[in-house]
């Protein structure tokens, strides 16, 4: 006979895979697809939540559920990300420990979502008036701004997020909130120049196009997104520009900035500094006869001028001359090397992921800023005083495979590859340590061991980043001698396997599948050539 929920938060034994009689890894594939098709999305093994994408709104999110979680004890409840939530709280205020919730996942698993729930849950448990509650409104309204910089439309998700991040929740020992924190990492700075058709730029620039009125649109230069070079790869780029869905997101941004402290000059600079960039990326180039050869000089400098008004620099010709021009000092004396044209573009995009990365490194620190207790506390790092206890939220990307996978993924994959690492310790490697502490010598628990996939990134001297670091600082640095490297110093190696021929590629064998890096596709070339520039 089947077992019966008495409430539907009550948990059953058959919850926590651990029950099964056999784990192996059929049998738990097969028992969360089941539970899955019966609408149970989450499940456990042992400590660790297991959660399946249901992509539908689902009535467990509420009042009631959230109330239930918020109990002391939650031990008697069934696996809900809530209660993840609840029990790190509960831990954090009953044991004084600091507590983190690590969530991981290939894209579009919904790790972001999760971590909205954990953030909401604890805000709802840790209820406060005047101050706390102020700063619990600042905290909630971080989703909005943060997703708009930060997220875009792939072809595996229509919200993804391009960037990790990490949120401290600050509290006193009682567990009244007091503060917090967050620190962004690998920000896809490449997206800003370049998508593919079935994919889009950061959420924010369709946000502008829609939300802004005719008059700013003016005042900042902004033609029809299909004019600008930056946005008009997007096949649904004129609906997403213009509907009502975007006209909404952008006033919640503007409405999250206003919650979080931001003013309206702050807003109004941002604003500007959105319309440069996409600015800057109409900025073209031609050969030049004076340089000879392939010099280049710009061919629209009235583009220029707008980047310079904008910008608020007073020479729009010292703007053509960086983006046309490498100097260098030798003996004292300025030497002046005119780029080509394919180099002077590679500059421009340059300069355009330049100034997003640091105007989202920015509005991070102003969100600090406004998050940041109200004590002698010092928010230059993310660690705590004796006087304060935290709640750690990891959000970070997912394993990522495409048809042309460049350096953003190659970062995203290696990263992925050491929270595995991670995981395997926790789980695996600390749990035959606790087994051996008791006596159970005999138990076998076996794991994959991805050590040498990560060597082959990170290893000194030679390592995947340390040979791509030699060629990007190189003034000879180029594409072909990095591949050529690779292949001499792991031919032998069992996570990497070179492509036939003359190809600029090569395969990495990650926990999660093989992926094949294409060192010409722009993420990486830009890389290289803006080094070696």
């Amino acid at each position: 006979m089947a077992s019966v929920r008495a409430q539907p938060w009550a948990a059953l034994e058959a919850d926590n895979l651990t029950s099964l009689a056999e784990l192996t890894e059929t049998n738990l594939l097969k028992a969360i697809e089941e539970r899955y098709r019966a609408g149970l999305i989450y499940t456990a093994v042992g400590d660790i939540l297991v959660a399946v994408n249901p992509f539908q709104e689902l009535l467990m999110y509420d009042g009631a559920w959230s109330g239930a979680y918020a109990a002391t004890d939650v031990s008697g409840l069934a696996p809900h990300i809530y209660r993840v939530a609840s029990a790190a709280y509960n831990s954090m205020v009953q044991g004084k420990k600091n507590q983190v919730c690590v969530i991981s996942g290939e894209s579009g698993a919904g790790k972001t979502e999760s971590a909205k729930f954990i953030m909401k849950q604890v805000m709802n448990m840790c209820s406060s008036a005047g101050l706390g509650l102020k700063l619990q409104q600042k905290i909630i309204q971080l989703n909005p701004l943060l997703e708009a910089f930060g997220n875009a439309r792939t072809e595996l998700n229509d919200n993804s997020s391009r960037f990790g991040k990490f949120i401290q929740l600050l509290f006193e020992s009682s567990g009244r909130i007091v503060g917090a924190g967050l620190e962004q990492y690998l920000l896809e700075k490449s997206r800003v120049c370049v998508q593919t058709e079935k994919e889009r730029n950061f959420h924010i620039f369709y946000y502008l196009y829609a939300g802004l009125p005719q008059e700013k649109k003016a005042q900042l230069h902004l033609k029809g997104p299909e004019h600008h070079r930056y946005l008009r790869t997007y096949c649904q780029l004129t609906k997403d520009c213009s509907s009502e869905d975007s006209r909404e997101a952008f006033s919640a941004v503007l409405e999250s900035m206003e919650s979080i402290g931001f003013s309206s000059s702050e807003v109004d600079q941002i604003i500007t500094l959105l319309a440069a960039i996409l600015h800057i990326g109409d900025i073209e180039f031609v050969s030049s006869e004076e340089g000879g050869g392939d010099s280049a000089t710009v061919r629209n400098p009235e583009v220029v001028e707008t980047v310079s008004q904008l910008l608020c620099l007073e020479s729009s010709a010292e703007v053509s001359f960086a983006l046309t021009t490498l100097r260098t000092v030798t003996r004292g004396e300025p030497v002046d090397k005119l780029y080509s044209c394919s180099k002077a573009a590679v500059v421009r995009d340059a300069a355009a992921k330049a100034l997003y990365s640091r105007m989202f490194q920015w509005i991070v620190s102003r969100i600090n800023t406004h998050l940041q207790p109200r004590d002698n506390y010092s928010r230059s790092k993310l660690s705590v005083t004796e006087d304060h206890l935290n709640i750690g939220i990891l959000d970070i990307f997912g394993f990522e495979n495409f048809e042309a996978n460049s350096f953003e993924q190659f970062c995203i994959n290696l990263a992925n590859e050491q929270l595995q690492q991670y995981f395997n310790h926790q789980i695996f490697a600390m749990e035959k340590l606790e087994c051996a502490k008791e006596g159970v010598d005999d138990l076998d628990i076996s794991y994959t061991d991805n050590t040498p996939v990560i060597d082959l990134f990170l290893a000194r001297p030679i390592g995947l980043l340390c040979l791509l670091d030699e060629q990007c600082k190189g003034l000879n640095g180029s594409e072909k001698a990095f591949v050529q490297r690779s292949r001499e110093s792991f031919n032998k190696h069992q996570c990497f396997a070179p492509h036939r021929g003359n190809a600029l590629e090569f395969t990495i064998s990650h926990y999660a599948g093989d992926v094949s890096s294409d060192i010409n596709h722009e993420g990486m070339l830009h890389l290289i050539q803006i080094w070696s520039s």
